[in-house]
């Protein structure tokens, strides 16, 4: 019973010890003056803004988790890919709309004076048989 007495004392005694020095130092006055900033274990960095580089993918890094890799680092990553992607097909399609009319138009020009030379020949060709027809005197 000696013991036991002993040894809660010393676990009460410790407890005050760890309350006071506890309240010192949430008054400023104490030993550590607080906690420091908060820091990050985080070792990924997200895809720098304007155009991607090869290296930008080859530097890219996720954190690894119990299950794999961060989820919302992913998909971030995804969805900007996936953005980059699409304004790229569009900027494609719009080139490829603006070489069509292109094309388009200069079939077009070509197209009259294509249809004005057969038109020329047929004159001709008609002319010649009806000079064949009735012979100049």
């Amino acid at each position: 019973m000696k013991w036991f007495i002993l040894l809660v004392g010393i676990v009460v005694l410790c407890f005050f010890v760890a309350l006071i020095l506890g309240w010192a130092g949430g008054l400023g006055g104490g030993l550590g003056g607080g906690l420091g900033r908060p820091t990050s274990s985080l070792s990924h960095e997200p895809l720098p803004d304007g155009a991607l580089h090869d290296e930008d993918l080859d530097e890219l890094r996720f954190d690894v988790t119990f299950r794999g890799y961060r989820m919302s680092q992913v998909d971030g990553v995804l969805e900007r890919l996936r953005r980059e992607l699409r304004e790229k097909d569009e900027h494609i399609a719009f080139l490829g709309g603006v070489a069509g009319a292109a094309t388009t138009d200069e079939a077009a020009d070509e197209a009259p004076d294509q249809a004005a030379d057969q038109a020329a020949d047929q004159a001709a060709d008609e002319a010649g048989d009806v000079n064949a027809e009735f012979p100049r005197a």
